[in-house]
């Protein structure tokens, strides 16, 4: 399914006729040109610089020549720092794609001319072939799923679009050519038709098409469609016979407009971001080329961008409402990929608990919501641009951030993993600030947790050189770990959040005996004990005199943590004929095929 916008240019008198011949002058297209603040890009000392890629901060990748000038390679420029990647052995190395997390991703063209999909993690560069594709060329990274987007080209030489999993081709097409996906999941890019005519295309998430075209100049050579934004605003690129490359935005109302940075000799728009700017890169007459953003000079809102509400965040933590509905359900994850956060906290009103979502978690997290508060962490300050549409029926709340929020850790997450031989999932993690007293806790999901505290009046919860102290329980109330010990760092306060990892849930370390409950106790009481290996378990009771009082007969037990009085060894305080003891001091000993320890007890009638 499928359907066509059909741009309409209305060019000067004399195009219309035949574009041969005619002088760039001639060629000027009277379709409106956007209203631009430009600003050029620039590295010194570098003189080629193709922006291609932005993210949602102000950082920058694209490509660059080589210093020797033989060949060009990727390059980022993320918080002002300039680095150039080039992969072993290529002919060319390009990046197209750059995440709000600082990866980048593209391709490169191996010896024998092939080209194969290159990502750039942490650093380091590593290659990256769709499955059963001869070639891979990456173009697009999806900051909600992660999902890279491109084209392939298949064994028998056919390109087709893919966005994460799926191949993409345009029905009828002789080969189609993938680029962007937003966050909704509409992947835009281009397709050959049988007649060898070029066309943008849509591809939206139920799967039909719509086309995009310039019927007013019949004789393209090309139109390669780059971008898409969350309220579907596009920018494309396309050019005819005779005629230089030109750019174009086309909102979702079907207004078209050109985009050209004064002076240049072409003008390539890469990317649109949220707020309605445009980056990409552009020639100057001597052959240079740089980057370059475009900033509208009035607020892009109205039918074609849709409204736009623009917030600062500082550093450290902020408390927002998220001022409009997305186009995309938001989740904690999608907030923390746009604002940049290393954490997003929330209050569960129903169970008056704080909720948290780390960017370890290993799913989504809880749903963001109109008119709520939300905690968020930020490494350095920012400016966020959100764009939607009104909340329905929502309660009147501050949109902005509070501005005069001191700069103590007043809200802050343990988070991590427990790790042992089955899964964990609603198990309880109990964390306690020794100095503090104050205790945090929450269920475990998917082996993961994170358990937050927050002062909405704005104190300091914990402090460097805190200790935190950990303890698991399973689902029935029962301990099923040590006691884990983190001494909080700076670092953990910048982030506001204490990773950890909690191993060797539901088998202890070593064996012990551990003190009996209640201690002095008339009549009965519950010995604890912790088994580090499957073994058979016997306690046995002996007054002052080492006289053998009882034994408790256990049989084989698992390894485990024995301490819940549904699991913990009890006596009844009687003897092994039924008879009540007497008052006074007695010992207990554990023993099993490895162990044996021995505590005392007292019985108080």
């Amino acid at each position: 399914m499928y359907h066509y916008i059909k741009i309409a240019l209305i060019l000067s008198i004399g195009l219309t006729l035949c574009f041969i011949g005619y002088t760039e002058a001639q060629l000027e297209s009277e379709t409106p040109t956007a209203d631009y603040i430009f600003e050029t890009i620039e590295v010194p000392g570098v003189d080629f610089l193709e922006v291609t890629a932005s993210t949602d901060f102000g950082d920058y990748a694209g490509n660059t020549r080589s210093p020797d000038g033989e060949k060009t390679i990727g390059f980022t420029l993320i918080d002002g720092v300039f680095s150039t990647y080039d992969f072993p052995g290529s002919q060319n190395t390009y990046f197209y794609a750059l995440g709000n997390n600082g990866n980048a991703a593209g391709h490169y063209k191996d010896s024998d001319g092939l080209y194969h999909g290159v990502i750039l993690e942490n650093g380091e560069l590593r290659q990256y072939d769709f499955p059963g594709a001869a070639e891979t060329h990456i173009y697009g990274i999806s900051d909600e799923t992660g999902a890279l987007s491109g084209n392939i080209v298949d064994a028998a030489g056919v390109t087709h679009a893919f966005s994460g999993e799926l191949i993409i081709t345009f029905p009828g097409a002789v080969n189609t050519y993938g680029d962007f996906v937003n966050a909704a999941g509409a992947v835009v890019g281009s397709y050959v038709d049988a007649d060898g005519m070029p066309h943008g295309f849509v591809r939206h998430p139920d799967g039909s098409f719509t086309t995009i075209d310039l019927p007013e100049i019949p004789n393209l050579q090309f139109l390669f469609v780059n971008t898409i934004t969350d309220l579907g605003v596009i920018g494309f690129r396309a050019k005819a016979v005779d005629d230089i490359l030109r750019s174009y935005i086309l909102l979702p109302d079907d207004t078209l407009y050109e985009v050209r940075l004064p002076g240049s000799a072409i003008t390539v728009v890469r990317n649109v971001n949220q707020d309605g700017s445009i980056i990409g890169f552009y020639d100057t007459p001597d052959g240079h080329r740089h980057g370059f953003v475009g900033r509208p000079k009035t607020q892009p809102n109205g039918a074609g961008f849709g409204s736009v509400f623009s917030m600062h965040l500082s550093q450290g933590l902020n408390m927002l409402s998220v001022p409009l509905k997305p186009t995309v359900h938001m989740t904690a994850r999608s907030l923390a990929v746009k604002t940049g956060a290393t954490t997003v906290i929330t209050l569960d009103a129903a169970n008056q608990a704080f909720l948290a979502w780390t960017l370890n978690a290993p799913d989504d997290g809880f749903p963001i919501e109109g008119a709520k508060g939300y905690i968020v962490n930020l490494p350095e300050a920012r400016d966020i641009v959100f764009t939607g549409t009104g909340w329905t029926h929502q309660m009147p709340a501050a949109a902005a951030p509070l501005t005069t929020i001191p700069s103590q850790t007043w809200a802050f997450v343990v988070s991590g993993y427990l790790e042992g031989i089955q899964q964990f999932n609603d198990y309880l993690v109990t964390v306690r600030n020794h100095r503090t007293k104050t205790i945090m806790e929450t269920r475990v999901r998917g082996n993961y947790f994170a358990a937050a505290t927050a002062d909405l009046n704005y104190h300091s919860v914990v402090e460097v050189g805190d200790t935190l102290e950990l303890i698991v329980t399973d689902t029935q109330g029962n301990i099923v770990s040590e006691k884990f010990n983190f001494t909080v760092n700076a670092a953990n306060l910048a982030n506001a959040v204490l990773s950890v990892r909690l191993t060797d849930i539901g088998t202890p370390k070593q064996n012990l005996l551990l003190q009996n409950y209640p201690n002095p106790f008339n009549p009965e009481t519950w010995i604890p004990y912790q088994l580090s290996e499957d073994s058979l378990v016997s306690v046995s009771i002996y007054d002052t005199a080492g006289q053998l009082i009882r034994t408790l007969s256990l049989g084989y037990q698992s390894a485990g943590f024995y301490n819940s009085r549904e699991r913990a060894a009890y006596w009844d305080g009687r003897n092994t004929l039924g008879e009540p003891v007497a008052s006074g001091v007695y010992f207990y000993q554990l023993t099993t095929q490895s162990f044996q320890q021995t505590r005392r007890m007292l019985i108080l009638k």
